[in-house]
């Protein structure tokens, strides 16, 4: 099985150039749209207009280009999301005023999103299948330990009593974010923008006074 994003040496290129992109687009598009196994190379082919030939030169089978556009869209949300982590939790002067402003930001600008909605329903009923789509989210490098370096840092400043930054960043989440991709069922019931705040304030506001320094 192919892990994500790599691909044949000397004959697969990606979404290198205009026709690569057009391939990872389409691709994309109905990956989201219809699933891993009711999208076909050749319905890829044709939507990005060029051959099966130019499709399968470039990425080898399927299962490759599944795993490279979804390592593709996940690299490009977790760009968003470090910027939001920055912005908010770089130089934090109130710890409850900021990670509310940074789980608020997440939570309208990612959470909410059509492309993330669709991406995250793709993955839970591909998972099974796909290993690699597992691993990838349980590294450093993700949302939920992007959060936990941030934790770290506070409880080092001894601005928050954390043991475990990862347990705690776990904490976070499931506080806010989890919470309002529960109320929503990841997007099919829509919610106000006042109760995405309350949830996230509420949310916010246990976890600061759960980890509050003795």
């Amino acid at each position: 099985m192919a892990a994500p994003g790599m691909l044949t040496e000397g004959r697969a290129v990606g979404a290198a150039g205009p026709k690569g992109e057009a391939i990872a687009a389409a691709a994309l598009r109905l990956f989201l749209r219809d699933g891993y196994e009711r999208t076909s190379v050749d319905a890829i082919a044709a939507e990005a207009r060029v051959s099966k030939r130019t499709v399968y030169n470039r990425y080898g089978d399927k299962e490759n280009l599944f795993l490279s556009v979804l390592r593709d869209t996940y690299n490009s949300m977790m760009t968003t999301f470090r910027a939001i982590v920055d912005k908010h939790l770089g130089d934090v002067t109130d710890v409850q005023q900021d990670l509310t402003a940074f789980a608020l930001e997440v939570a309208f600008t990612i959470t909410t999103a059509p492309d993330r909605i669709a991406l995250v329903r793709l993955i839970m009923s591909e998972a099974p299948f796909f290993p690699a789509l597992i691993t990838a989210e349980q590294g450093p490098t993700t949302m939920h330990g992007s959060i936990a370096a941030y934790l770290a840092r506070l409880a080092g400043e001894g601005r928050l009593a954390i043991s475990d930054p990862a347990e705690a960043a776990g904490h976070l989440v499931a506080l806010t974010i989890n919470r309002i991709n529960a109320r929503t069922m990841f997007g099919v019931v829509p919610v106000s923008d006042p109760e995405v705040e309350r949830i996230i304030t509420s949310g916010v506001a246990v976890f600061v006074r759960a980890y509050r320094p003795a």
